[in-house]
């Protein structure tokens, strides 16, 4: 019988998105929650996740799960997707006869959506739905090997190219498939699809914000970000890149918040081969290690709140939408 594994990429910066990705509620559980619920109905296992930033949450979650083998990325911040691919293919690879891969912000394409990429006899193949395609792809385990020898700068479609490897496209009635949570508003797009088309459970959810002000505004959520950035990147042209601001904007940022503060957050080494790098002050750091810890206890105590006075609340049934296969 063959054996169909799971490689779930989870190592992006979520920058765009302000949160990180795979631990987004949706319904009652949690988006990369909701992927692997969905393949293991599939009958899908072996899962490798590969993480990056944000590694220790998604170690917290999965904690004590056998079922499940988490790889991190080390160099996330300085490499490409492809590189997360290959370290979650050298975990499956002599598992399984075939792999389906997805993003973890991708969560609602459908059982059979998966089980007809697992009926595909191609090396290579991803669901289109509407002219676009989307995830998860499958790949047969025997082009492992090869892609494990591939140039970790390239990218899948490089690298299939180069193995002569021509992609299946594989029609579904599936919209999800090219559905993410890139932006916050993609991630209501994809709630408004999850609750009307998927028929999942309508639920209030809270969206909590924090700052800290000394006698002006020092910290926001977008600032403390930022910085998070900084240390994993090692500079504040990647942190720019990653969060998608110009590096005027991020640097008035600093500024303002190291005048109020009256201590530096940042030590800065311009020029150079390698171009300049940045990275926390001690005094920054240890402030950064305190604004996150206290957003993790602010999150848990507020939901615990929220779900105190909402959990029972009741909402009617979202209007009926276009029904999926």
């Amino acid at each position: 019988m063959s054996t169909t594994g799971a490689l779930i990429l989870a190592a992006g910066l979520s920058s765009r998105m302000g949160r990180f990705k795979p631990l987004l509620p949706i319904g009652k559980s949690a988006f990369i929650d909701h992927i692997i619920q969905t393949m293991r109905t599939a009958g899908v296992g072996p899962v490798v996740i590969v993480t990056g930033w944000h590694a220790h949450e998604l170690e917290e979650h999965f904690a004590g799960r056998t079922d499940i083998t988490l790889v991190h990325n080390p160099d996330f911040a300085h490499t490409q997707m492809f590189h997360s691919i290959q370290l979650g293919l050298a975990a499956l690879e002599g598992t399984c006869d075939r792999l389906l891969f997805s993003p973890a912000d991708v969560p609602l394409p459908s059982r059979r959506t998966m089980e007809l990429l697992m009926a595909c006899k191609a090396d290579f193949a991803c669901p289109m739905c509407e002219g676009k395609k989307g995830h998860p792809a499958m790949l047969s385990a025997r082009l492992i090997a090869p892609l494990l020898e591939a140039p970790s700068q390239e990218n899948m479609k490089s690298a299939l190219a180069r193995l002569e490897v021509r992609p299946i496209h594989v029609l579904v009635n599936d919209p999800a498939v090219c559905m993410d949570a890139d932006t916050p508003e993609s991630y209501s797009q994809l709630l408004h699809y999850y609750t009307r088309a998927c028929g999942g459970p309508r639920t209030l959810r809270l969206d909590l914000t924090t700052a800290i002000l000394a006698e002006a505004p020092v910290f926001d959520e977008t600032t403390i970000r930022f910085l998070d950035l900084v240390e994993a990147c090692g500079s504040m042209q990647n942190a720019c890149r990653g969060m998608h601001i110009s590096y005027s904007t991020a640097w008035r940022r600093i500024v303002n918040a190291e005048e109020a503060l009256g201590f530096s957050l940042l030590e800065r080494e311009s020029g150079g081969a390698q171009g300049g790098r940045s990275r926390l002050t001690p005094r920054g750091h240890d402030l950064l290690i305190r604004c996150k810890a206290m957003q993790k206890e602010l999150a848990a105590s507020a939901d615990a709140i929220f779900q105190k006075h909402f959990a029972d609340f009741p909402l009617p049934p979202a209007a009926a939408g276009r029904r999926r296969s």
